[in-house]
């Protein structure tokens, strides 16, 4: 029976850190004695086996490391082949200080990348609430305040006071109810000036530019002969604006 020392480089989970190795391979003939007889031919034979266990552990753990490769030798002993039988296997495991500190660097590097991983996860998925806190809005103001002209008067009254509007109840502290509900009643669907108002946006839409601007002119004339220049003015300025 004899005894083989060599040491190794077994690579770690990180392939690119590798831990140090001194292996002691108790060994004997084996097979017929005419048969070539090497004492790497053992060396050879346990180094697969520290090579796919120290592959599956950390160079921080260096005595876990030690542990999990020792067990994985005795579970596959006795080991024979090339006129050899191995019959027992001590590794001593060591991390040097470069390869400590590297494995740390990986450690932080991989727990920063965590970190801003996570950070951009969390912007996405604000981004994404913010989107669809649009689209929810979007559609509130197209299907529900938009749907006639009383609801859109009365947001545009509340709106300004968003800030001081009690979530799920009444308006804000001051409001002159029945003032509100006169504005708004004006604004019903049906009364004289939103069908007249009605009646406008679709004549407006079926002019040409130039007819745009000519019935600004008009309405400020008609406007000026009530007696309000001030209005008067502002429609025959945009008549100079109009799309």
């Amino acid at each position: 029976m004899w005894t083989s020392v060599f040491s190794d480089r077994p690579k770690s989970v990180e392939s690119t850190l590798c831990f140090s190795a001194r292996i002691e391979v108790t060994w004997q003939r084996h097979g017929s004695s005419a048969s070539p007889m090497s004492s790497q031919a053992a060396a050879r034979l346990i180094r697969p086996l520290i090579d796919d266990a120290a592959a599956t552990c950390d160079v921080l753990r260096p005595d876990a490391a030690e542990q999990d490769i020792a067990a994985a030798i005795q579970e596959n002993l006795p080991i024979d082949g090339e006129g050899v039988l191995v019959t027992d296997a001590q590794v001593r495991i060591s991390v040097d200080a470069a390869t400590h500190e590297a494995a740390l660097q990986t450690e932080k590097l991989r727990r920063d990348y965590r970190r801003q991983e996570e950070l951009l996860r969390h912007e996405y998925e604000l981004d994404e609430l913010a989107r669809r806190q649009a689209r929810a809005r979007e559609a509130f103001l197209r299907e529900e305040i938009l749907a006639n002209p009383a609801t859109a008067r009365l947001y545009t009254l509340l709106e300004g006071a968003v800030e001081h509007w009690p979530r799920l109840s009444g308006p804000p502290r001051g409001t002159d109810l029945s003032s509100l509900v006169h504005e708004v009643q004006q604004w019903q669907s049906g009364q004289q000036w939103v069908t007249v108002a009605q009646l406008l946006h679709e004549f407006v839409n079926s002019l040409t530019t130039e007819g745009r601007k000519e019935l600004l002119t008009i309405l400020a004339d008609a406007v000026r002969a009530f007696g309000d220049d001030d209005t008067a003015y502002r429609l025959a300025s945009l008549a100079g604006e109009a799309p």
